[in-house]
């Protein structure tokens, strides 16, 4: 536990002037990511032994580089990193991102809900993808930032992870999302993005298409599980308190709870005393997909705590 008293830092805000110029010409005109589907055929996951999911990820940047991966949130998909992946792979990284299962084109979904569970499934896959380097950077969004806090106690040590608005919210509140009427799935994609474009209406077309995605691929028995199969979601910090996780360089970056933020300002002490408060970063204005709405102080968030 960091015993700090540092002044927790300012909230960010940011425009394309405050980014690297590559990291803004990145941003500016984003590559699409290219396809990969690494197995996991002969890496046993705990519990299922040799099950071999084929993930599906996106990637961008030079193979050779230092990995980052990229975790999405649930009902989400590796799209939802359309703008981040391209302009970390400006950095001079390699960055991949995965669709979970049951979400994406990895469906496969094996009914393996709990975080903890789940961080073993990724922790293999890193393996078996050659990611598995010393300096190996990881970024979970929501669901993802719950994956990637259970990492380290899965035996997956990170050189530095980072929590982007990991959920703090009771099992009733997960309970009303998973009844949310607006992450039905689709069958058709024209139709999905004209519910997703009537229900989010300041979103841009490319974060739009997106969810829109994701929700024609979704698996709904998977989400569900998810949602309500983890009881009270505690943004991690079982994860980030395990021993295990001595040593790791661990950072939150999270919006404001008055925007629509997941991580409550009640839960911002136990973080504090964790992580120090210099270790937890938050864009002004920010809700709880800041990626979306606020994507240039997302990426000035990111590059302060990735370094």
């Amino acid at each position: 536990m960091r015993q700090m008293t540092v002044t927790p830092p300012t909230p960010i805000r940011a425009t394309s002037r405050d980014l690297p110029d590559a990291v803004a010409a990145a941003l500016a005109a984003p590559e699409a990511g290219k396809r990969v589907v690494t197995s996991a055929a002969g890496i046993p996951f705990p519990g299922i032994p040799l099950a071999g999911i084929p993930f599906s990820a996106l990637t961008w940047g030079d193979p050779s580089a230092r990995p980052l991966v990229l975790l999405h949130g649930v009902t989400a998909s590796a799209a939802i990193w359309w703008r981040v992946g391209p302009a970390m792979a400006a950095t001079g990284r390699y960055v991949v991102a995965p669709d979970l299962p049951g979400h994406g084109r990895t469906g496969h979904w094996a009914g393996r809900p709990g975080f903890s569970d789940m961080a073993a499934d990724i922790g293999s896959w890193v393996r078996a993808a050659d990611l598995d380097r010393h300096d190996l950077q990881v970024v979970g969004h929501s669901y993802g930032a719950m994956i990637a806090a259970h990492l380290p106690a899965a035996g997956m040590r990170p050189a530095s992870i980072v929590l982007l608005d990991p959920p703090t919210l009771p099992l009733e509140f997960m309970v009303r999302q998973a009844e949310d009427p607006s992450e039905r799935t689709y069958d058709d994609l024209l139709a999905a993005i004209a519910a997703v474009t009537a229900a989010e209406p300041t979103w841009s077309p490319g974060d739009v298409r997106a969810k829109a995605e994701a929700l024609t691929e979704l698996d709904v028995m998977a989400a569900r599980a998810i949602v309500l199969d983890n009881g009270d979601w505690d943004g991690g910090l079982a994860g980030i308190s395990d021993p295990a996780a001595a040593g790791v360089d661990i950072w939150v970056v999270k919006g404001e709870q008055a925007a629509g933020s997941y991580l409550l300002d009640t839960a911002l002490p136990a973080f504090r005393a964790l992580l120090g408060a210099d270790h937890i970063l938050t864009i002004r204005g920010g809700p709880h997909s800041p990626q979306r709405m606020q994507i240039e102080a997302t990426l000035v968030a990111l590059l302060r705590a990735l370094g």
